[in-house]
């Protein structure tokens, strides 16, 4: 695989995962405002889950130049939190299914904490790899 064909995957991938990263953020805020049951989060936030298990082990098969080892690897542990955020939603949702509504509300607030870290990185990810492919 070349560089440049490297490139355009790693794009790519960025692309699907900004997909679910809106679709995240349009569960949290729905669940910020009371607009959404807990039975529909957890079903939407498992739908994302699988989507991003089905980018992030497409784009690991990926065989890239050595020179973009390091960006591969980036991208991966970048998905990785998106992923985190996932698990500490669903676990602010069993926790609040049982009852424990400060506990939930922690994982909640935290959840909205690594989203923005992600969100961070996944910006400074999307600029670098259109940098690489402009040169």
């Amino acid at each position: 695989m070349t560089k440049k064909q490297f490139l355009k995957k790693s794009k790519n991938c960025l692309k699907e995962s900004g997909i679910q990263l809106l679709l995240v953020r349009e569960i949290f805020n729905s669940e910020g405002k009371g607009e959404i049951s807990f039975d529909d989060a957890s079903n939407n936030v498992d739908k994302i889950r699988k989507n991003l298990e089905d980018i992030f082990f497409k784009y690991e098969a990926l065989k890239p130049p050595s020179k973009c080892k390091s960006l591969q690897l980036e991208i991966m542990k970048t998905l990785i939190i998106l992923q985190d955020v996932l698990v500490l939603n669903s676990e602010y949702i069993i926790l609040s299914k049982e009852g424990s509504k400060v506990e939930g509300q922690e994982k909640f607030e935290k959840s909205i904490d690594e989203l923005e870290n992600f969100r961070n990185k996944f910006r400074k990810l999307s600029q670098k790899v259109d940098l690489y492919l402009r040169q």
